[in-house]
């Protein structure tokens, strides 16, 4: 079946307290190219989930369930601070957007708060999940937008060592043959998403 083509930009949760935030998300509201679907990092509502999971000793099926409600509540904030992106929360929503070259966040409650397929685990965080929408959705590139220093050409594994991406994300990565691109949270958005950026695979 053939489908618009749709990027999928995650927006780490380091960014929530810099002045790159607004940049980026008027970016990939207001120019032009194909849809794009923003997923939001967890930031500090996923660190209190970490704090609490010490503090109280639940296990990591319920951390994870409330990390993911921790991206949904960063999701929200994005919308807020860049009305001009919609809000999608299921897979008919999102083929709409792609239909219509829109954009918007993603509120993964309803697609993945319950999904056994993915590990309930710290080594899964927002990047995989990222990265597992995108293959779902078959979407055509994948970029990761970091507040880390990357060294340029470093593949998926160096990334992986330097904690730049979650442990899962490397074998998550296999078989995955759309782009998948890092961007600095400070590189230019519209040149760092409009034309491409680097590929980088494992």
């Amino acid at each position: 079946m053939n489908r618009e083509p749709l990027w999928i930009v995650k927006i780490g949760g380091s960014l929530m307290d810099t002045s790159a935030l607004v940049p980026w998300l008027a970016a990939i509201a207001g120019t032009e190219g194909p849809a794009r679907l923003v997923v939001a990092g967890g930031g500090p509502f996923a660190d209190q989930v970490r704090a609490a999971q010490q503090r109280l000793g639940f296990d990591d099926l319920a951390a994870h369930r409330m990390a993911i409600l921790a991206m949904q509540q960063y999701a929200l904030v994005l919308q807020a601070l860049e009305p001009r992106l919609g809000l999608v929360e299921s897979e008919e929503e999102v083929a709409a957007l792609r239909r219509v070259g829109g954009r918007a966040v993603w509120l993964p409650w309803c697609m993945i708060g319950t999904d056994g397929t993915i590990e309930p685990s710290w080594e899964i965080t927002s990047d995989s999940l990222a990265l597992i929408l995108a293959r779902r959705l078959a979407a055509e590139r994948l970029v990761l937008v970091k507040s880390a220093a990357m060294q340029a050409g470093a593949d998926l594994a160096s990334l992986a060592a330097a904690g730049v991406v979650d442990a899962a994300f490397t074998r998550l990565a296999a078989g995955f043959e759309q782009r998948i691109a890092f961007a600095h949270r400070d590189a230019p958005p519209l040149g760092t998403l409009f034309p491409a950026s680097s590929r980088v695979h494992g």
